[in-house]
C-alpha cells in the first residue's frame, strides 16, 4: 500500500464550479458521451447487467468448489519420476536427461515452466544414476533458490547446484562437471541454442525419446486425481454461467465472468476462454469481438484453468433458459454428440490415435458434414493443455492405459459456406470432455458428457 501524502485543500473558483454542474446535468441527459472521442471495440453490456451475470453464475458454482479439494503432488512422487526417468536413461545408454524450465521439469523437479527463459542457461539435469544438479548463472544462484525454493529433490541445494561464472562458457562448465559422461538426452521443449552449445563443447546430444516421453504421458493416479478435479469444477461453471445466460451479453462477458468465478474459487492461475455466439463459432478458434447474444442462438465455451500446474479444457455448445434452435441445429448438435461417442468407444489400450480420429468422424460424414469436421479429435492434457499424443489421422501411435486425451469433434459451417449449402446463417458446434483411457473406454474427467445444449 502506498504511503499517504498530505492533502491539499482545493479551492474552486466560481466560475469552473457552475461549468462542472453544466457539464454534469448535460452528461445525465444527453444520449451521447461527454468525451465524444472515446473507443470501444464494440457493444457495450451496463455494468449492473455484467455484473448481475457473474452474481447469478456464483450462486449455483460456489456449491462445487470442494471438487478442488485435491492434494498437490507428494514429494515422493517426484522422487519416484526421476528414478523412473534414471532407469529409462540406462535402458537407452543416456548418461543424463537436460532440461531447461518447462512442462517437463515441472514435472521432474517441480521447477516452474513459468520461469523467465534469457540467453543464460539455466538447466535441469538428471543423470542416469537418478542425481540432481542444476546449471546456473553464479549471480543469480540467490534468486533462482528463492524463485525455485520448492523443487523437489534428493540431496543439498548447494551441492546440487552448477554454477557459472560470466567469465566462462556455461556449456564448458557443464560438460567438466559431467566428464567423462557425454551423451546427453534432451528435452523436447529445449530451445535450439541450448542444444548448440552442448553439442560445440563435445556432448553428445540425443533428442527426446518416445519411451521418455510416454513416461509423462500415462498419468498416476494423484495426477488424475487432480485433473478430475480441475475439469469437473470447469464443466460446473459452464453449466452455471449457461443457466444465467441472457440475450444482449456479449461474448467478452463470458469471458470475463468465466475469469471472475474461477478467481473466486482460487483456481485463475492459468485461466484461458473461447466464447462464440451463432455464426462465429463456425470458427473454432475465434475471430470476432463484441458480438451480442441475440435470441434463440448457440453459444459455444471452450474454457480452462489450473489446479496445482494441471488444466481443465472443456467446450460446451449450449442454449440460455428457454432458448430454441432449429430442428437441423439440435440435430447437429446430436450429430456431433455421437461422434464424440464414437470417439470414446475407440479410447481403449492398443488402439491408435489415428483409429480414434477416424471413428469420431463417421457420423459426421453420414450427414454430409465430412468437409466441416476441420480439426483433429484431440490431444493430451496434463501440465500442458496441449500435449502428447495427439489424435490425428496421421498419428498411429497407439493408446495406453492412464493416458489422458481431449474428445472434442465439432462441425463448421461459416456464413458464406451455409449460403453454398442453401442455408442462412453459419454455425458451429463442438463438444468437448478430457478422458481417461481405460479398458472399457473413455472415462470422462468432468465427471458427466453434455446431455444437451440446455444440460451440459
Amino acid at each position: 500500500m502506498a504511503p499517504d501524502r498530505p492533502r491539499r485543500r482545493v479551492v474552486w473558483p466560481l466560475t469552473s464550479l457552475v461549468t462542472a454542474v453544466l457539464l454534469l446535468l448535460f452528461a445525465r441527459f444527453s444520449a451521447v458521451d461527454i468525451f465524444p472521442l472515446r473507443l470501444v471495440s464494440g457493444p457495450r453490456t451496463p455494468i449492473s447487467n455484467a455484473a448481475a451475470f457473474e452474481t447469478c453464475s456464483w450462486k449455483t458454482l460456489q456449491s462445487h468448489t470442494a471438487l478442488l479439494d485435491v492434494p498437490p503432488i507428494a514429494r515422493s512422487d517426484f522422487i519416484a519420476r526421476q528414478r523412473v526417468l534414471a532407469s529409462a536413461l540406462r535402458a537407452a545408454r543416456i548418461d543424463a536427461f537436460v532440461a531447461e524450465p518447462s512442462a517437463s521439469s515441472t514435472y521432474y523437479a517441480n521447477i516452474s515452466a513459468a520461469f523467465h527463459l534469457s540467453e543464460r542457461p539455466f538447466l535441469m539435469i538428471i543423470d542416469s544414476d537418478a542425481s540432481f544438479s542444476y546449471l546456473v548463472p553464479q549471480f543469480e544462484i540467490g534468486r533462482i533458490n528463492v524463485e525455485s525454493q520448492h523443487m523437489v529433490f534428493d540431496g543439498d541445494t548447494e551441492k546440487a547446484a552448477i554454477p557459472w561464472a560470466e567469465e566462462e562458457n556455461p556449456y564448458a562448465v557443464l560438460a567438466h562437471r559431467l566428464s567423462p559422461r557425454k551423451r546427453i538426452m534432451v528435452d523436447e521443449h529445449l530451445r535450439h541454442m541450448i542444444a548448440g552449445g552442448l553439442e560445440a563443447v563435445g556432448i553428445e546430444v540425443v533428442p527426446m525419446s518416445d519411451e521418455v516421453r510416454r513416461l509423462r504421458t500415462v498419468k498416476t493416479e494423484s495426477e488424475i486425481a487432480i485433473l478430475k478435479g480441475i475439469n469437473g469444477f470447469t464443466r460446473q461453471l459452464v453449466r452455471a454461467l449457461q443457466g444465467c445466460l441472457h440475450v444482449g451479453l456479449t461474448q467478452e462477458d463470458v469471458v470475463d465472468t468465466g475469469r471472475a468465478l474461477f478467481a473466486r474459487a482460487g483456481v485463475e492461475e492459468g485461466f484461458w476462454a473461447i466464447a462464440l455466439f451463432g455464426p462465429w463459432a463456425a470458427y473454432p478458434h475465434g475471430g470476432k469481438s463484441g458480438a451480442v447474444l441475440r435470441e434463440n442462438e448457440f453459444v459455444l465455451i471452450d474454457i480452462g484453468s489450473q489446479l496445482h500446474g494441471y488444466g481443465s479444457d472443456v467446450t460446451r455448445t449450449i442454449l440460455p433458459p428457454g432458448g430454441v434452435v432449429s430442428d437441423e441445429l439440435m440435430e447437429i448438435w446430436q450429430t456431433v454428440r455421437r461422434a464424440q461417442t464414437a470417439g470414446f468407444e475407440k479410447m481403449r489400450p492398443n488402439e491408435t490415435c489415428r483409429s480414434a480420429d477416424a471413428a469420431s468422424r463417421i457420423p459426421v460424414k453420414e450427414q454430409g458434414y465430412g468437409p466441416y469436421y476441420t480439426h483433429r479429435l484431440g490431444h493430451g492434457l496434463g501440465l500442458e493443455v496441449h500435449e502428447h499424443p495427439y489424435l490425428n489421422g496421421a498419428n498411429h501411435e497407439r493408446l495406453a492405459a492412464g493416458v489422458v486425451v481431449t474428445n472434442e469433434p465439432g462441425i463448421y459451417v461459416t456464413n458464406e459456406q451455409a449460403k453454398e449449402l442453401g442455408k442462412s446463417e453459419g454455425f458451429g458446434v463442438r463438444l468437448e470432455d478430457p478422458i481417461l483411457v481405460t479398458e472399457n473406454g473413455g472415462v470422462p474427467l468432468t465427471g458427466r458428457r453434455a446431455e444437451s445444449p440446455w444440460d451440459p
